[in-house]
């Protein structure tokens, strides 16, 4: 053999062995929880909640705001762990099926389990990618499988070209109705759909989430709908919106159940200090609005507040002085 054709052999080689597999590739184009995870200010030791009720404590009291902020991005947080929960117990196994554009995972059924999942991951074109966790009844036909959780991935590429496990852009869906008809299934009805973008560790993060006609939290009988929007970069702080429609106000004497729009926005630096600017409307309301707005320092306590409304009562702080955000910001969801 030739140096020539020698040294050519051992070139392809090492280019065979740089590639990307294809089992890693798909594995790599599933989102992960750092693509899509909401996060706010935290205080350490502090058990934050939306629950009870909206109004400022005091000046220099823990933000009820900021404790609806943050308690309101479990919400969130929490559709989508469950859809990676799901999406890592069925990768945690070989691929049973692996071609150039591809991959299918299972089916699979967990010991004791009476479901049975299965994935499937296509590529689509360069560098995109769509995928669907499908589940049945672990002893039905496979003509039984109906899709739980549908998405699409755009993949962030390297300077290879390959793509990197936790970046990129993409949307899934997760139907708690069709989860329904599976013999083991949680409470849940509706459908949960995120769109997400994370391009690389020093861009903006972005994830914008909506609830359709899940179960109302007042009145299990009723479906309700919420949207959630949320962005941050690194180094300069987020902002956070989100929209709840709900019979959120009923005139004295009034039977009338129209749904209210309740939207929150809130800002923060990367200190913590922060915003929320509240605006209630439509339904019982008609052509009135209530609006709200409370400040909070970086230990996350009231500094400003203010409301159009007689409830809170208590209204304190100079805007101009306590206020990270300067100005009323109100969501367009």
């Amino acid at each position: 053999m030739t140096l020539r054709k020698s040294l050519l052999i051992s070139a392809l080689m090492l280019a065979g062995c740089g590639r990307m597999d294809r089992e890693t590739e798909f594995r790599s184009v599933l989102p992960t929880k750092e693509m899509v995870e909401v996060k706010t200010p935290e205080k350490s030791g502090q058990a934050l909640t939306a629950e009870g009720d909206v109004h400022g404590q005091g000046k220099g009291e823990l933000s009820e705001f900021y404790k609806l902020t943050r308690g309101t991005t479990v919400l969130v947080n929490g559709g989508t762990l469950l859809v990676l929960g799901l999406v890592d117990a069925v990768t945690e196994h070989r691929p049973t099926t692996l071609t150039e554009d591809t991959a299918v995972w299972g089916p699979h059924t967990e010991a004791l389990a009476r479901n049975t999942w299965k994935l499937t991951v296509k590529k689509t074109g360069e560098n995109t990618y769509s995928y669907a966790v499908s589940a049945k009844a672990k002893e039905a036909d496979d003509s039984a499988f109906v899709d739980v959780i549908i998405g699409t991935h755009t993949a962030a590429v390297d300077e290879a070209g390959e793509p990197v496990k936790g970046f990129g852009k993409g949307e899934f869906t997760l139907d708690w109705d069709k989860a329904a008809t599976l013999p083991e299934h949680d409470n849940n009805v509706g459908r949960f759909t995120v769109k997400y973008s994370r391009q690389d560790d020093k861009s903006a993060a972005t994830v914008d989430a909506a609830f359709r006609q899940v179960r109302d939290e007042n009145d299990a009988t009723r479906r309700a709908d919420a949207d959630y929007r949320y962005a941050a970069t690194p180094g300069q702080g987020g902002q956070f919106d989100f929209k709840l429609s709900q019979d959120w106000y009923r005139a004295q004497g009034s039977t009338s159940d129209a749904k209210e729009s309740l939207t929150i926005k809130s800002r923060w630096l990367e200190s913590g200090a922060g915003r929320s600017d509240i605006k209630l409307s439509g339904g019982d309301l008609g052509q009135e609005q209530a609006t709200a707005s409370e400040c909070w320092d970086t230990a996350f306590a009231s500094r400003f507040l203010t409301a159009s409304f007689a409830f809170p009562q208590v209204q304190y702080g100079a805007e101009a002085s306590d206020c990270a955000f300067t100005s009323a910001a109100y969501s367009s969801l």
